[in-house]
């Protein structure tokens, strides 16, 4: 899996876990059995996702992609405080994959 494929990766998986959020404040009523699947989903997608980071750079990708989501949610939950502290982690760790 080259680096273009692993981005690629963490954005949709950064995709769902933003769309997982964001469904979570929704009104909609989903039934149990489609969210169970979709949880399945993302889990087992997690697992691939896990196995294949084995290098610094991959990591890094990761937890941008997990840091990106938080601050999504921080911001749509209008948490402002929480969401300049995740956006200062998310410019410090962009600087260091910069540097890779």
């Amino acid at each position: 899996m080259n680096r273009n494929e692993k981005i690629k990766l963490a954005e949709y998986i950064a995709n769902l876990v933003v769309k997982k959020l964001n469904d979570q404040f929704d009104l909609i009523i989903t039934p149990t059995e489609e969210r169970i699947d979709r949880e399945e989903e993302i889990k087992q997608l997690d697992e691939i996702f896990m196995d294949s980071l084995d290098d610094p750079y991959d990591l890094l990708i990761a937890e941008l992609a997990r840091l990106m989501t938080l601050l999504a949610s921080y911001e749509n939950s209008e948490q402002y405080e929480k969401a300049a502290i995740i956006n200062n982690k998310i410019s410090k760790l962009q600087k260091q994959i910069e540097k890779l």
